[in-house]
């Protein structure tokens, strides 16, 4: 999907013009403090992947919306009474859209999303692809990822990965992903496993994805998507990739509370006592490369609540600027409630 800071397209709520994906799939768009960049993701869901707008449900994850009125009307919106995080949001999103029992796939969507160069159109494509591999003996699949990583053994920590293209269905096994553009299947839902929210912010789409694997699903990653976005997965390609548009991690020194601190609970629940020494060791080498007072006192913080396993929002640590308004990145949207 392609941002388009110029503002919305004005066919936008029209409904899309190219083949859609099929009344089957929804799309899921979470946001939180970002309608410019929210409403251009809902925008390329309309006019590049064919969703009808009523198959878009955005859930407002507290604070926000879209940036265009009438397209905030054509949509499926949800708007949370609080900030829930990533976890809450994409949870209430899957189950609003399975509610529906026609449903069978729900496209998730982070609301900055459309700053990475997937391939568009992409999602009728991956279902299609998909179709191939469910012919195949193996384990049902539960979702698939647009860029995914496996674990390497060392704590929390794994590496992305951008496999050779088979010719074929070109989807292969990954442990974890990020949220990004996930297609996540009915089966799963259906199965308990949801997104957890008491993680609130950080690895908590790491421990979704695990879920499902637990449950006996599959989590495939698009090898055609890794390829084309495989130079922005880098740490210096994704802040290449955000810094114009909205606050990069470096830039949010509170994400170094979450990691260390989640980073805990993702070893508790799925790794193994040896990680602690690593994740140690991580942290160390964080707290050597920190950029500021703020990002040391975050890490250090995160690694003690980790240990007690605390959990949740942290009042402390949360987003006060959104999205940068302006494309030189002088203007910025700012909030004083606290969350991430």
């Amino acid at each position: 999907m392609e941002d388009s800071p110029a503002g919305p397209a004005p066919s936008a709520c029209a409904g899309a013009s190219v083949s859609g994906p099929g009344a089957g799939v929804r799309a899921v768009v979470l946001t939180y403090r970002r309608p410019r960049l929210a409403g251009n993701v809902v925008r390329s869901l309309v006019a590049t992947e064919g969703f009808d707008p009523g198959a878009v449900t955005v859930v407002v994850n507290g604070a926000g919306g879209l940036d265009d009125p009438a397209l905030e009307k054509a949509v499926d919106l949800v708007v949370l009474p609080t900030n829930t995080g990533p976890a809450g949001g994409f949870r209430a999103g899957l189950q609003r859209v399975f509610a529906d029992p026609a449903v069978r796939w729900a496209y998730l969507c982070e609301d900055d999303v459309g700053l990475f160069d997937l391939p568009a159109p992409r999602v009728a494509d991956v279902l299609a692809r998909v179709d191939e591999v469910r012919a195949r003996p193996g384990p049902a699949v539960g979702a698939v990822v647009a860029y995914g990583l496996r674990f390497v053994g060392r704590g929390a920590h794994a590496e992305n990965v951008v496999p050779e293209s088979d010719g074929a269905a070109d989807l292969v096994p990954v442990d974890v992903a990020a949220w990004g553009a996930t297609l996540v299947a009915r089966d799963v839902v259906e199965a308990g496993v949801l997104p957890d929210p008491s993680w609130f912010f950080g690895l908590e789409d790491f421990d979704f994805y695990c879920s499902v694997r637990r449950a006996g699903f599959a989590v495939l990653l698009d090898g055609r998507s890794a390829r084309a976005v495989a130079h922005q997965q880098t740490m210096a390609g994704r802040e290449d990739a955000l810094r114009q548009h909205r606050p990069t991690d470096a830039a949010e020194p509170w994400r170094s509370y979450y990691h260390a601190r989640n980073s805990c609970e993702l070893i508790r629940r799925y790794g193994r006592p040896t990680w602690f020494v690593w994740h140690a060791l991580f942290s160390a080498r964080q707290l050597q490369l920190a950029r500021s007072r703020a990002q040391r006192l975050a890490i250090v913080h995160g690694l003690l609540d980790g240990a007690l396993g605390r959990l949740g929002e942290h009042p402390g640590y949360g987003r006060s600027v959104g999205e940068l308004t302006t494309p030189d990145g002088t203007g910025t949207t700012r909030s004083a409630e606290p969350g991430s």
